[in-house]
């Protein structure tokens, strides 16, 4: 680099540029440990003092190492969204799983029927055919299945749309041979990206108002209700207080990205992907060898660590950032790039490079991804 980072965002993760990996080419991906490892102490430490528990998402990282880590540190279990994710828990030895998702692929749903052998799954649910699909995959590999009632608060992508509703689905799952009904699912997502966090939270609050009353009502119809999860990494702490509250799917906090630091401040961004500048004039873009095939920006804009920069434009195989001063780095430099969405970009890889104290320590495997057709 043409000068040390530190006059920019994110000064830890540039100076992971530097790590000496004189074989790894660019793009590659680098988690700082320590970073990491204090965002797990973090979220496990907020919910240790609270009823509800800790169910951290999968699809974040995709690492069951990782994700090892957070049960270890008191999570409840760990949420999926695909039956690869749940495949690759379970035969890590994670026995609790559920899927934040309807599934309704007959492959996907037997390959979730083989893992409930070994653990205890639970799948979502929003109509009457998905949960029979459910059942019927349960019932041929011998096994049961639990479900979860998903309803829509406001996200109007999955979920049935009124108490009365979700009761008949209710009581329709608890008649089905090879499931078994364990609760609601309800996910606030049309407000986490909500900037302000008063007005975030007091979102989440009006989303979740009619959970009381579903909730009595399944009761009152002898449903059982021992779960009732939701939640994401920039609401955990308004969702994770919400009485009712068993399960919180916080995801993010773990590794972060450059979207979510803005709105959780308290979790700090722990991966950045590595890149080499491939042009750099004076008064022109800086352009580096990282694209949208190695860098998820769909959910926000990459940040380039170190450097007061602006993003200007994401090609498949470049970024390209305006940098605003008088240092920058040059041709055939190495600098770290904060994604704007981590969730993506590590399904882009299958390891991410462990480093502590400026050193590489070990790989951590993204053994979750869904494998290649």
């Amino acid at each position: 680099m043409s000068g040390p980072p530190g006059d920019g965002p994110y000064p830890a993760l540039a100076a992971l540029a530097a790590v000496e990996l004189p074989r790894q080419a660019t793009p590659f991906a680098v988690v700082d440990l320590d970073v990491m490892e204090r965002n797990i102490a973090r979220m496990a430490g907020y919910f240790g003092e609270r009823p509800a528990n800790l169910r951290p998402h999968f699809k974040h990282h995709k690492c069951t190492e990782i994700a090892r880590m957070q049960v270890a540190a008191g999570a409840v279990g760990i949420t999926c969204q695909t039956s690869d994710e749940a495949a690759a828990a379970v035969r890590a030895g994670i026995g609790d799983v559920l899927i934040a998702n309807v599934v309704a692929d007959r492959t996907r749903l037997a390959s979730l029927a083989r893992s409930a052998v070994h653990a205890r799954v639970t799948v979502a649910v929003d109509s009457a055919v998905a949960a029979g699909l459910a059942a019927q995959a349960a019932a041929r590999a011998g096994v049961v299945l639990g479900a979860v009632v998903e309803y829509d608060i406001g996200m109007h992508r999955s979920g049935v749309e009124s108490i009365a509703e979700a009761v008949a689905l209710a009581e329709h799952v608890a008649a089905l041979s090879g499931l078994e009904l364990r609760g609601v699912m309800a996910y606030e997502g049309h407000l986490v990206k909500v900037a302000d966090r008063d007005e975030r939270a007091a979102g989440v609050r009006a989303a979740f108002a009619p959970m009381p009353a579903l909730l009595a009502a399944l009761r009152k119809r002898g449903c059982e209700v021992a779960m009732v999860t939701g939640g994401a990494t920039s609401t955990y702490d308004t969702a994770g207080s919400l009485p009712f509250m068993t399960d919180v799917e916080a995801g993010s906090y773990v590794l972060m990205d450059a979207a979510y630091a803005q709105l959780v401040p308290e979790f700090e961004p722990a991966l950045a992907v590595i890149a080499t500048v491939a042009t750099s004039r004076p008064g022109r873009p800086l352009v580096v060898d990282a694209g949208s095939k190695r860098i998820g920006s769909e959910a926000g804009r990459p940040v380039l660590a170190g450097f007061p920069a602006a993003h200007q434009v994401t090609s498949e195989e470049h970024n390209r950032f305006v940098v605003e001063g008088p240092r920058m780095p040059g041709v055939g430099d190495r600098v770290a790039i904060v994604p704007g969405h981590t969730c993506s970009t590590v399904s882009l890889y299958r390891t991410l490079i462990g480093c502590r104290g400026g050193r590489s320590e070990r790989l951590l495997q993204i053994d979750g991804r869904d494998p290649l057709a």
